[in-house]
């Protein structure tokens, strides 16, 4: 009876001090214990880049095939937010602590306090600086740059001039990557820019506009990665110029870029290996496996010799139509009353079909709308129509969009440089003309006249501004010609500063409705008696010649543009053909028939 008493007594005493567990200092019992679940927690510096995307499509698959829960938190690019995101998983109780830093020095707080309760760390692509993890992942970063960089001097000599992107400052990576460019550039080429564009598309296109502004003789660009790569390579076709870019990462973009001739060359990392690998290694430490400190991914130089055997996009057959049936509409603003009706077309033809449309402003922005449409590409829609707020400036996001088989419409304004499927516009040339040849048949040949010029660069401006030309220039005294944006307000203050300068100015053409009610409402405040023609026939417009304060405008149809683009669209996804250009016809209107 004693000997049960005793046996009872201590299973007792077990159960005990199982329920009531000692905890010193934070640590509960051993570092491998540490009650975590058993899953894997990644920390990504941003999932705004297509090279991270596809790191953490590798390390999720992987942890899929295994069974194993992992949850990705993404910094954007924000370090504050990555030493929040990363107390957060170790708060969750993950095992294993999967980083990418977004500052490789900024985390390392964050990176000792997981490992201080027994969280295990490996880092991917980027080092944690301070401390000793349990294993890095990386491509070597160094030696891929000097590849980059001979490439290069192999391609254009020694000597020329180049410029560097960097990519964010105190990112080990970017540390790497202008290592190595600098250990082969300082001595072999002249490097006459460097400067940071954090790894960001919109930022590298920015930052290349000033360098060439600067440097108009540069003939090589080394970028750090292909999201600044490509948005020089925008600078660069704006521009004009004829500059090697070369880059790092080899995303699908930079790939198809290369096919085109568009870029020269790219680094091949393995996103997705490092991923996946970096999960494979995670259950190893789970299961209390030894694994490497540093595990390196291979690179490669990709050129145009090269290039078929890398990227995960597909060629498509001709005709064939990719993406998931749905169409995006890159509008240049919805700031002018013509683009709203426009988009209204297009939205109710789509609402009647039933099929998906996304429609994005670009406020008027190159840059915007250069990202708007990678966004609309990336959506993996069938169809992009646009509506370009420059017509040279959107070429080269267009040709990325035709490279992965999307189909191409232009309402309103040209894309220049590439064959589109369709471009769907109102006759611009004749319809200034006709605008003209009503001032000149209203107040007589000779007279003193202006123009109100659109939105440089666009196709809208270019033709209605040689229309107005072509006639003006034979039968009326063109005093002056400026460029007001399409915008009214603008249209106000150039009219304003016209009248100040040339007071006997009796006529103007302004190449839309809200420049020429801009000019109105100058003209009203000058006290002046001036003959104003637009172009656009928008509600406003109608309204002023009504009232006997504009003389007349062309009318378009804007509502007509948007819902025939969508029907040409839904052709173009069905596998039908359509007519490369669809006029849309403009008239006339004054008082006599504005009712």
């Amino acid at each position: 009876m004693k000997r049960i008493l005793a046996l009872l007594l201590s299973l007792v005493m077990a159960f005990s001090l199982v329920g009531c567990r000692i905890v010193i200092d934070g640590e509960e019992g051993s570092k491998k214990a540490n009650a975590a679940n058993g899953s894997i927690g990644l920390s990504v510096s941003t999932q705004n880049n297509p090279f991270f995307v596809t790191l953490a499509d590798g390390a999720k698959k992987a942890a899929n095939d295994a069974g194993v829960d992992i949850t990705v938190a993404d910094a954007g690019d924000d370090a504050t937010k990555q030493v929040s995101d990363i107390e957060d998983l170790v708060s969750a109780g993950v095992s294993v602590l999967i980083v990418n830093p977004v500052d490789s020095d900024a985390v390392t707080g964050a990176v000792e306090a997981a490992m201080a309760k027994g969280v295990k760390v490996i880092s991917v692509d980027r080092a944690v600086n301070g401390v000793e993890i349990d294993c890095q992942i990386a491509s070597d970063n160094v030696a891929g740059a000097e590849l980059a960089t001979q490439y290069i001097v192999d391609t254009l000599g020694e000597g020329v001039k180049v410029a560097e992107l960097v990519g964010v400052s105190g990112a080990s990576a970017a540390i790497d990557r202008s290592q190595g460019f600098h250990n082969v550039a300082d001595t072999k080429l002249d490097v006459v820019a460097s400067q940071t564009a954090d790894f960001d598309r919109t930022k590298g296109m920015s930052v290349m506009e000033n360098m060439l502004q600067a440097n108009g003789d540069i003939k090589g660009v080394f970028a750090a990665n292909d999201e600044m790569a490509l948005g020089a390579v925008e600078a660069i076709s704006g521009a004009g110029k004829d500059v090697l870019v070369v880059g790092f990462d080899a995303t699908d973009d930079a790939i198809e870029a290369i096919k085109a001739g568009r870029m020269g060359a790219t680094i091949a990392q393995q996103p997705e290996l490092i991923g996946s690998t970096a999960v494979d290694n995670a259950i190893k430490l789970m299961n209390d496996e030894t694994i490497e400190k540093s595990i390196p991914v291979e690179v490669t130089l990709v050129t145009a010799d090269n290039v078929d055997t890398f990227g995960a996009s597909e060629e498509t057959e001709a005709g064939e139509v990719v993406g998931n049936g749905s169409i995006g509409l890159s509008v240049s603003t919805q700031n002018n009353p013509f683009f709203v009706t426009l988009v209204e077309g297009a939205q109710e033809a789509a609402d009647a079909a039933g099929v998906s449309l996304t429609v994005v402003d670009a406020g008027d922005d190159v840059t915007k709308q250069v990202s708007d449409i990678e966004d609309l590409i990336s959506k993996d829609i069938s169809v992009l129509i646009v509506n370009p707020v420059d017509s040279d400036a959107v070429t080269g996001a267009v040709e990325a969009a035709k490279a992965k088989g999307v189909k191409v419409i232009s309402v309103d304004r040209a894309v220049n440089g590439v064959e589109i499927d369709c471009q769907i516009a109102s006759d611009n040339v004749a319809g200034a003309e006709l605008a003209t040849q009503y001032i000149v048949d209203t107040l007589g040949e000779g007279v003193k006249v202006a123009e109100l010029v659109g939105v440089s660069g666009a196709s809208a401006a270019i033709d209605r501004s040689q229309g107005f030309h072509n006639v003006a220039d034979a039968k009326l005294d063109v005093v002056a010609s400026q460029t007001a944006d399409f915008d009214r307000t603008k249209g106000m203050s150039v009219m304003e500063n016209m009248l100040q300068a040339n007071g006997d100015i009796v006529g103007v053409f302004a190449a839309n409705d809200e420049m020429a009610l801009g000019a109105v409402e100058a003209i009203s405040g000058a006290g002046k008696d001036i003959l104003v023609v637009g172009f656009d026939a928008t509600d406003d417009a109608i309204e002023a010649i009504k009232a006997g304060r504009m003389g007349a405008t062309i009318a378009q149809q804007p509502k007509l543009i948007g819902s025939t683009a969508i029907e040409n669209a839904l052709k173009l996804i069905g596998g039908e053909s359509i007519p490369k250009t669809i006029p849309v016809e403009v008239t006339l209107i004054t008082k006599d028939n504005a009712n």
